[in-house]
């Protein structure tokens, strides 16, 4: 339940993939990663080094994190805490991501409105006011090219992850994009993000905040769908 800034330290990388599908690779030294994301990053280690890789908490001095040595390399003890507190994890990263497979190009067949919604006090959190069990789950149809609007209406940012499917990142904030292809996506606070997939895995499947403490209190739907709709 912690969102984190990977930081390269003197390495550089160049990340190849995101939640487990390839995007136009992008170097860097900074990365930021909220809850259920992944990122794949190739990294070369330099003959004879040692190179400590920090996960520092956003908003925090705390960080951990591994060290990559050479052989033969000689490895230091490096301290938990960084010199200075991580801003906020955002959508910089997002921002610069496209899909090395995008979605075929087609127009929409449903577009569902989801509006994040709840308050620190009390510590409940919903869609479109309804806390999970007690939800109208969002009808769709096998085949059917879906697009979700996430308007978050709160001041804290959610981390939104669909199971059973990968959508497409398509607009951040207003801005249209052909972005990564992925299963988590960050809505920061008042922000707006939207996303496209197919239906084309028919079940049961949770569409929820992964800041598991949001989705205990009820910031969790799913989506039904099965081979005769």
């Amino acid at each position: 339940s912690s969102a984190f800034w990977i930081d390269l330290g003197a390495l550089s990388g160049t990340l190849v993939a995101v939640d487990g599908t390839p995007v136009i690779p992008v170097a860097g030294s900074r990365f930021p990663m909220t809850m259920a994301q992944r990122l794949d990053v190739m990294i070369d280690v330099p003959a004879g080094g040692a190179f400590p890789v920090f996960a520092q908490v956003e908003g925090k001095r705390d960080r951990t994190g591994f060290i990559l040595a050479a052989p033969g390399a000689r490895v230091e003890t490096v301290s938990g805490t960084a010199e200075s507190e991580a801003p906020a994890v955002d959508l910089s990263l997002e921002m610069k991501l496209r899909a090395s497979n995008p979605l075929t190009e087609r127009p929409a067949d449903t577009v569902l409105a989801m509006a994040l919604t709840g308050a620190m006090s009390p510590y409940v959190w919903s869609i479109n006011d309804q806390a999970w069990p007690n939800v109208d789950r969002p009808v769709i149809k096998k085949g059917q090219r879906v697009v979700i609007e996430m308007r978050n209406r709160t001041m804290m940012a959610h981390p939104m992850h669909l199971h059973g499917h990968h959508f497409q990142v398509i607009d951040l904030g207003g801005a249209a994009l052909a972005g990564a292809v992925r299963d988590t996506v960050l809505v920061p606070a008042m922000g707006v993000v939207k996303v496209a997939f197919d239906a084309d895995n028919p079940g049961r499947w949770p569409l929820h905040c992964h800041n598991l403490y949001h989705m205990v209190t009820g910031m969790m739907t799913e989506l039904v769908y099965d081979t005769f709709a």
